[in-house]
């Protein structure tokens, strides 16, 4: 009987301990998540440094082609921030998955003020999107950025035109 409850409080040990290995792992991995939307919501890319990998892999819209590396991350918040210069991203909801990645669900808010493939509208705008964020040990390893392009236009005043029918 005491060889059964000696398991039993070991067992109980281990996956005590073991939880809090992962509680403060994942406590670590939000204090980066927490400073890389940081860096987006101030444009401050200085901050990228101490939480992002130097071969970071960016993925977005619309192809998803791999950005790698901290330059085209530097360079693709810059260029987001001349074009919507008071971005600002408020996530909704992180969900973790497994020891490698987070879904972090937000919405950004800005203005479009500047010149990309679309003239400037002065329009505000309020895009509801998610990302993949990855990781590995102690740096951000990538992120997926996922929202609706539909969503986008429509908010600054564009139509769709359906094609005619023959």
């Amino acid at each position: 009987m005491k060889n059964i409850i000696s398991v039993l409080i070991l067992i109980l040990l281990i996956s005590l301990l073991s939880s809090c290995e992962k509680q403060d792992s994942s406590a670590k991995i939000n204090l980066l998540i927490d400073k890389y939307i940081e860096a987006w919501n101030t444009g401050n890319s200085a901050l990228f440094k101490d939480v992002v990998d130097s071969s970071f892999d960016l993925r977005k819209l619309p192809d998803f082609k791999p950005l790698k590396g901290i330059k085209h991350l530097e360079e693709y918040l810059a260029n987001t921030r001349a074009v919507l210069p008071d971005f600002f991203l408020k996530e909704t909801k992180r969900t973790f998955l497994g020891d490698t990645a987070v879904v972090a669900s937000w919405t950004f808010t800005a203005t479009f003020k500047g010149e990309n493939n679309l003239p400037p509208t002065g329009s505000k705008i309020d895009i509801p999107g998610f990302s993949i964020i990855f990781f590995n040990g102690n740096k951000l390893t990538g992120e997926w950025i996922v929202f609706s392009d539909l969503t986008w236009v429509k908010q600054l005043g564009y139509t769709i035109t359906p094609p005619a029918i023959k």
